[in-house]
């Protein structure tokens, strides 16, 4: 019995290779199989707060640390009466008026 022979163009490149029929009807093989994650539960672990780090050194005069962030800005103004002061933040240049306990002269 005669063998059939097809053209196989499923090479990289331009070139094709003519082969046995039944060498491009063979299924290949599944390709592996990764393991499933599980399903999420629909809660996620809390993440852990990270501190910023922080300077201890000496500013100038009038000049304060925002406790939260570690910004640095100059005091404009201090309503002691309110408990605020305005300040103008250093790196965006933009002022704002934060309560006394939020900034720092460390």
């Amino acid at each position: 019995m005669a063998k059939t022979w097809v053209l196989d163009t499923e090479t990289k490149g331009t070139g094709a290779n003519v082969v046995p029929l039944e060498k491009v009807q063979r299924q290949p093989e599944p390709p592996p199989q990764r393991p499933k994650r599980p399903a999420p539960t629909g809660r996620r672990q809390p993440q852990p707060r990270v501190e910023p780090e922080r300077s201890t050194t000496a500013l100038p005069p009038g000049h304060v640390r925002k406790k939260a962030t570690g910004e640095l800005g100059k005091v404009q103004a201090v309503d002691a009466k309110a408990g605020t002061a305005t300040v103008r933040w250093l790196k965006s240049g933009a002022s704002s008026t934060v309560p006394l306990s939020a900034i720092s002269r460390r």
